[in-house]
């Protein structure tokens, strides 16, 4: 794809976003998400559709080109724009390998909320994950980041490979219980996630971490890392968490 060609791709993905914008939502979405971004109010189903048609009408896009075009979108003034960006290397996850991750490492790095985080780390993260253990090397540099998001970032980034039975669960313990302490909400929530969707798969590593830690454990993360296990595992947690598990603090 040359400099021209790039332009006009980026221009109608403006035009399409501008033309099915709406301000009422945008308004929303930007008080919801607490984004410094401008919006056009369009829903995440739309841009993941953008992302499929594009993949339809350029399937040979050669992975420079892709990656060029992605971090032009990320650069935009427009929250929707980073997340297309997010979208269309999703959609060419092919492409993601050990050497995208200086580039993931940079978005995440400029993330400014959830989703974007969420989106990268989940979805493009996770892809790379799957070819290159090497990649596990950089979870363990966002563990102990100074930006909290980065380190949601190395929780978060083997959620999918939990659900399946795999990843490393040695290494997502390590963070939880360096960071069980943490009172930043997106921590909390990020370690109850991880023991969540690890408990289908190994039940037993999930309760015996959670009985280790539950003095330490917010009730957030007790609540929702609990959520999957079998109810006798869940009703003995209950019983000796009680008091955390329920508190009323927003935890």
């Amino acid at each position: 794809m040359n400099k021209s060609d790039m332009n006009k791709c980026l221009a109608t993905f403006r035009k399409t976003l501008s033309n099915n914008s709406n301000p009422e939502r945008a308004e929303k979405e930007k008080s919801y998400l607490k984004s410094p971004y401008k919006f056009f109010g369009v829903p995440v189903p739309f841009m993941e559709k953008m992302a499929r048609d594009f993949k339809r009408g350029n399937k040979d896009i050669d992975k420079k080109s892709l990656f060029e075009l992605a971090i032009r979108l990320w650069d935009s003034e427009y929250h929707q724009e980073k997340t297309l960006a997010i979208k269309l290397l999703q959609q060419f996850s092919e492409h993601l390998d050990y050497e995208s991750m200086s580039m993931l490492e940079h978005m995440l790095s400029e993330s400014a909320g959830w989703d974007h985080v969420d989106g990268i780390a989940t979805h493009l993260v996770d892809a790379v994950l799957r070819k290159d253990r090497r990649a596990y090397g950089y979870l363990k540099k966002w563990s102990k980041s100074e930006n909290f998001w980065m380190r949601r970032a190395s929780l978060i980034s083997q959620i999918l490979l939990f659900r399946e039975g795999n990843g490393d669960k040695e290494l997502f313990f390590s963070f939880a219980e360096r960071m069980i302490g943490e009172r930043e909400f997106f921590i909390r929530k990020a370690i109850g996630w991880g023991l969540r969707d690890m408990s289908k798969a190994d039940p037993d590593a999930v309760f015996d971490f959670l009985m280790k830690f539950k003095g330490k454990a917010s009730g957030l993360t007790l609540r929702e890392g609990s959520k999957r296990l079998p109810e006798s595992k869940r009703k003995v947690l209950l019983k000796k968490c009680q008091a955390i598990i329920w508190n009323s603090e927003p935890n």
